[in-house]
């Protein structure tokens, strides 16, 4: 004789087969489902737009020269910190000039 814990678990288990068997018969999937075909569309529009704004021409690949190569774990960390400030730096840059233009209404 099994435990009690062993025949919940044979339940759960049974019942879970039979509800995907129904779903599969009839074709409709179950209300906890994912919305798989509502996410692939929405991946879709957002794989258009970013088509329009690229104009569909994307970056060659570069092949790294001998001294990226050579450059160790650590100066690569300091040169994508340098490169994320860099970044942050020319946003805000761009905000201030967006402020300005909006002749300073914006936020205050």
């Amino acid at each position: 004789m099994l435990p009690w814990f062993a025949w919940i678990a044979i339940i759960a288990i049974v019942v879970f087969g039979v509800t995907q068997i129904v779903s599969m018969a009839t074709g409709r999937p179950l209300p906890w489902g994912s919305d798989a075909e509502e996410e692939i569309e929405a991946l879709r529009k957002r794989l258009k737009k970013l088509e329009k704004e690229n104009k569909g021409e994307l970056e060659a690949p570069k092949i790294p020269t001998k001294s990226e190569d050579n450059m160790s774990a650590e100066d690569r960390w300091r040169l994508d910190m340098l490169e994320a400030r860099l970044e942050e730096l020319e946003q805000r840059r761009r905000d201030d000039r967006d402020k300005q233009d909006d002749g300073g209404s914006a936020g205050a």
